[in-house]
């Protein structure tokens, strides 16, 4: 199946994955040569830089016997609110290399004063159609975002759950103000000023 084009550019641009530097996976082995004395600023701001590097907040939602997919819905978005997280809903599919990618992605560390205040619902088509419960999966999704079939699509909401802006508005946006269309520059761009 041939990805359209409409989705593996911007998916592309936003999944570019932070680069970090690596070293021996010993940290004995170089503590002489290259860590900074302990009281000094080095070492400071290094402990500083790596305390910073945070895991996106992921969830993924799946079928329960005693709740459908709306209501699910609705109890984590008031639990995100309440633990002062705005929130991003990802509907992916496992047979999507575009959704492979941004997978990939999300598996990454990211500057904490970028990410840390998002928390992002991640619904696998496969999880809901497994269990015949498509119709919930294609309702929820509807709210914000009508296209069937079109993966993956990434949407954070405001407050009141409603659509603040879509993944593929938000790389026309970054890229018009000269940043680079990444998830953490979308969702520090994208806060309230």
């Amino acid at each position: 199946m041939k990805p359209s084009r409409h989705i593996l550019p911007p998916l592309a641009a936003l999944a570019i994955a932070t680069t970090f530097a690596c070293g021996p996976s010993d940290p004995a082995s170089t503590a002489a040569s290259s860590t900074p004395a302990a009281d000094s600023p080095a070492a400071s701001a290094s402990a500083s830089a790596q305390a910073k590097m945070i895991g996106y907040d992921l969830r993924r939602l799946r079928p329960r016997d005693d709740e459908n997919l709306a209501a699910m819905f609705e109890r984590l978005h008031t639990q995100a609110k309440a633990d002062n997280k705005r929130v991003a809903v990802l509907f992916s599919a496992d047979w999507c290399a575009p959704c492979k990618q941004l997978e990939a992605e999300l598996g990454n560390l990211q500057p904490a004063e970028q990410i840390e205040d998002v928390r992002i619902f991640e619904l696998k088509e496969e999880d809901w159609a497994e269990v015949t419960r498509m119709s919930e999966f294609n309702e929820l999704r509807a709210r914000w975002y009508p296209k069937k079939g079109s993966y993956p699509v990434v949407i954070l909401l405001d407050e009141d759950g409603a659509a603040l802006e879509e993944m593929k508005e938000a790389i026309d946006r970054l890229e018009g103000e000269g940043l680079e269309p990444t998830l953490p520059n979308w969702f520090a761009t994208s806060r309230k000023a």
